[in-house]
């Protein structure tokens, strides 16, 4: 992506539209993780780690991969503050 498209009106609405998606699951998914649902949390890290580099959360990307590979290894301790990362980086974004 050229960086004239990514300053414009369009896709920064785009990106306001993707930050509030992921701001209102957060909740949901914290509550998945207390109820053990796994599945749902890796669904949530696998759709970050495919689309936040799109736009242009490169760090978003990678928690989500970490969300993935700790699922898939069975190492839930660290889920919690990987999705403390998640909303630090969507409090910031979005003030």
């Amino acid at each position: 992506m050229t960086d004239d498209f990514m300053q414009s009106p369009e896709f920064q609405a785009l990106i306001k539209e993707y930050l509030a998606y992921l701001n209102t699951s957060l909740p949901g998914v914290r509550t998945n993780l207390s109820d053990e649902l796994y599945q749902d949390v890796y669904k949530f890290g696998h759709n970050i780690k495919g689309t936040g580099t799109s736009y242009g959360f490169e760090n978003l990307s990678l928690i989500g991969a970490e969300i993935c590979s700790s699922i898939k290894v069975e190492n839930y301790g660290g889920l919690s503050r990987l999705l403390d990362k998640v909303d630090g980086i969507l409090t910031e974004a979005l003030s």
